[in-house]
């Protein structure tokens, strides 16, 4: 282990090391306007559910809820199923296969990318207020954690940091999450389309 990593906690060296690529995948999401249209918070909505879907077997994973016990509870991909139900957004058709290759490393880069994005959707989830969109209806997903924001990261960086994890590839999997979901925002581009029509949701995108 290099002595950066022995030095720091997980938690700090997956912040530091992914730190560019996170301000680059913030910077996209607002600088493409997603949340001044109810067009552009579809899109927004639709990658979501393109990057959740990716993830969805991770929090079924024995071995992560042993280290995080409340892991189930954590996984939004029902609540932006609700969230596209509301918004009338057909599911897009699913990928060929498993993104993520299984491993409590590789699972634990991701899920801190799909956590700490929690922590954002606080700004986001008044923004769609703007749009008539709430934590009870299109906005499910972006709700607090009952605990509070605050607190489940905190639950969340005590675990992974008390855990036996090979932390470089902790970080290329966090990395690798990042760039998915610059890669579900182009998707999702291109199945809702810039005039808003909904015939390319319906299947014509190959994932």
């Amino acid at each position: 282990m290099c002595a950066f990593f022995a030095e720091n906690t997980l938690s700090f060296a997956l912040r530091e090391k992914t730190k560019s690529i996170h301000d680059r995948t913030d910077h996209r999401i607002m600088s493409m306007g997603l949340f001044s249209s109810l067009n552009g918070y579809r899109m927004f909505l639709l990658s979501q559910y393109i990057f959740h879907r990716d993830i969805v077997k991770i929090y079924e994973g024995e071995t992560l809820i042993r280290l995080l016990p409340d892991l189930k509870s954590r996984n939004r991909f029902a609540c932006i199923e609700a969230d596209m139900h509301d918004l009338d957004l057909p599911q897009p058709p699913a990928s060929s296969g498993d993104v993520i290759p299984f491993n409590p490393s590789v699972a634990v880069g991701w899920l801190y990318v799909a956590e700490g994005s929690k922590l954002g959707a606080n700004i986001l989830s008044r923004m769609s207020l703007a749009l008539g969109l709430t934590e009870s209806f299109g906005a499910r997903h972006l709700a607090p954690a009952p605990e509070g924001r605050g607190q489940s990261w905190k639950v969340f960086k005590a675990a992974i940091d008390g855990a036996e994890l090979d932390r470089t590839m902790c970080v290329s999997a966090a990395e690798e999450a990042f760039a998915r979901f610059s890669t579900c925002l182009d998707l999702a581009q291109k199945l809702i389309g810039e005039d808003g029509a909904e015939e390319a949701v319906r299947g014509r995108v190959a994932f």
